[in-house]
Order: structure tokens, then C-alpha cells, then sequence
């Protein structure tokens, strides 16, 4: 684990990432932040990774080294300590998320019972409060558990533990890889969730829509670079891939919304700021209406970004180019034949 008892400081060791009391021990954080390891970063990282990050955590340098602009700090020393100040980052934040109510309360031969201050100066928090609280932690949690993975991939020279785990060997034959690959194409705020959630979808589409699209061979001669990962320099395979990605996000957000009308894990929401509410925001869900347009755009998108990549395979892949369906019902005016065969 990279948080211990004897570096715990009164609660400072997390407090860099969560505004906890001092009064907050060791003792009592110890399972929700190794439940919260075990359970999110290990499998991202993977053992050998894992047992380097520990061994960092024991002898490497300080996250305060980042703080303090140390100019005695290698380099080295110093991607050390933003590397574990990213994953203590997620590790302090999913661990509150995911064992929220066991730290809330205690188990006794009485059965559960709620905690409260001994002198009861501090009441417990009402329950939009603690609704707000989780989906902070969550959201930190996981869009941090990106950052960590993002800074791994660019330096897997100084860590070639990580291109053991499976999320490397995942990410560098997949079509589209990151977040911010989604991002581009429609905003979800780099959300780990939200990109989860459209793993199914981006399967269905890369098989049912892609391949016909860019043919067979292609796609599979495509599978075989990315998972060869000696092509990675290649610019037109790399180009190939991101223009074949862009296609991939657009149907796959397309098929999120209309299966489930929602673009987050709470649904989509538009926010508004109302009269007689204190200028207050308030979060409505999205109506039929807005939620149709946003379907058409996507759909009108998605059918630019595949003739786009038509017209990228026919000028860089001619030998696997299949035609584009825009052409579908070209007429053929030499030999006056009116669809192809």
C-alpha cells in the first residue's frame, strides 16, 4: 500500500489530497485505502508496476518534492514523486468513495450505529451534503486513475514495469485508447466512467459498422500493427487509427444516448441558473427534444468522419481500398449498368 502508519503525520500524509482533520488516524483509513488499492490501482497497474510503486513509496522521495521546487531533485526524483502523488491522489479519493458509509459508521454488539463528535460539536452531514461528497470522490478518483495511466504510457521508458500490465497491452492495440481521444469528439470532462461505459459500445461498432466500412483486410491488418507495437512511429498507421477512432466515438456516444439517454453515470443533465433560487444552479434532466438533436449531429458526424476515412484509405491504402457507401449508387454511364455487382 502507499499510505503507512509510520509516514500518517496526524492525517497530513492525505490531507494533500482530501481537507481531513488531523484528528482522522491511521487506524481508521487503513482498510478503506488498501480495499481501494487492492481494488482499483493494482489491477490498472499491475504487480510488477505495483511492487515498484511501492518501493518508491518506502525509499523514493517525497510528493513534497514537487511542492517545494527542490532544485537538488533528479529527474528521475522527481517523476517519482508526481507519479505517487498521482496515485495517492486516487487511492485517498476512492477509498472515501468506495467505503463511504463504513466510515460513517461503526459496528458494535448493538448493531450499526452512526458516528458523532464526543463533545458533539459537529453534527453529521445532511444527506445532499454526503450525496455531493461521493460523487466528488468519485469523479477525482477515477479522472485521476486516467492521469496516472496517461503519465505512465509517456514515460514507460523510466517505468518498463508497466508494459507488463494489461492495461498496456490493452490500450496499445485498441483503436480508440484514451479519454482524451473521446473527448475530442464529444465532451465527457475525461470521465474513467463514462469512457468504461462506452467499452461495449465501441466493440459493437468497431465490428459491426468499422469493418464494413474499411473492409476486412484492412481492419484486420490494422488489429495486427497496433498489436505488433512496432508501429507505433508509423505516422500513417497512426493517422489511420485516430481517423478510424473518431468514426468509433461518434456511433458509439450515438448508441450510449439513445439506449440509455444518458451521457453520465447520473444521466444527462443540463444546468441552469433559476430565478428565486439564489442564484443557485440547478440540474435538470435533458428533454426528448434536445436529446434528438444531439442524436442527429452525432449521426451527421458520424457519416463525415467515415467518408472522411474513405478518402484517407483510397489516397494512403489504395490496394485495400473497398469503396466508400456514398458511392454505393454511382452510376456507371460506359457500360450503363445501374448498381454494382
Amino acid at each position: 500500500m502507499i499510505f503507512s502508519a509510520d509516514k500518517w503525520d496526524n492525517g497530513a500524509e492525505i490531507k494533500r489530497y482530501v481537507n481531513v482533520s488531523a484528528a482522522l488516524s491511521f487506524k481508521k483509513m487503513e482498510n478503506p485505502l488498501n480495499n481501494a488499492f487492492q481494488l482499483f490501482l493494482v489491477p490498472i497497474l499491475g504487480l510488477p508496476m505495483v511492487d515498484e510503486l511501492i518501493e518508491i513509496y518506502k525509499f523514493g522521495p517525497n510528493p513534497n518534492v514537487l511542492e517545494s521546487g527542490s532544485e537538488t531533485a533528479t529527474d528521475r526524483e522527481k517523476n517519482d514523486a508526481e507519479l505517487l502523488q498521482l496515485c495517492q491522489y486516487a487511492n485517498a479519493n476512492l477509498a472515501f468513495w468506495y467505503d463511504f458509509d463504513a466510515i460513517n459508521v461503526r459496528i458494535t454488539d448493538a448493531g450499526f450505529q452512526r458516528q458523532t463528535s464526543e463533545n458533539n460539536t459537529f453534527a453529521p452531514a445532511y444527506k445532499y451534503q454526503e450525496d455531493k461528497l461521493r460523487q466528488s470522490f468519485k469523479n477525482k478518483g477515477f479522472n485521476m486513475l486516467d492521469q496516472v495511466i496517461d503519465f505512465l504510457f509517456a514515460h514507460t521508458d523510466l517505468y518498463p514495469e508497466f508494459s507488463f500490465s494489461q492495461t498496456y497491452r490493452t490500450q496499445t492495440s485498441a483503436i480508440v485508447r484514451t479519454t482524451a481521444e473521446v473527448n475530442d469528439i464529444y465532451f465527457i470532462n475525461n470521465s474513467r466512467l463514462i469512457f468504461l461505459r462506452l467499452q461495449n459500445h465501441i466493440r459493437f461498432v468497431e465490428e459491426m459498422h468499422l469493418k464494413p466500412v474499411i473492409g476486412e483486410k484492412l481492419y484486420d491488418k490494422l488489429l495486427t500493427w497496433l498489436a505488433d507495437g512496432n508501429n507505433n512511429d508509423d505516422k500513417d498507421i497512426e493517422q489511420l487509427r485516430l481517423s478510424c477512432a473518431k468514426y468509433i466515438v461518434s456511433l458509439a456516444v450515438k448508441r450510449l444516448l439513445t439506449e440509455t439517454g444518458s451521457i453520465t453515470d447520473r444521466g444527462m443533465y443540463f444546468t441552469t441558473i433559476q430565478q428565486g433560487k439564489n442564484g443557485n444552479e440547478v440540474k435538470e434532466p435533458v428533454d426528448m427534444d434536445r436529446l434528438s438533436v444531439m442524436v442527429q449531429n452525432l449521426t451527421c458526424d458520424a457519416d463525415m468522419y467515415r467518408d472522411a476515412l474513405a478518402r484517407y484509405i483510397r489516397v494512403k491504402y489504395p490496394d485495400y481500398y473497398v469503396g466508400s457507401p456514398s458511392e454505393a449508387f454511382n452510376r456507371d454511364n460506359d457500360n450503363k449498368r445501374s448498381f454494382w455487382t
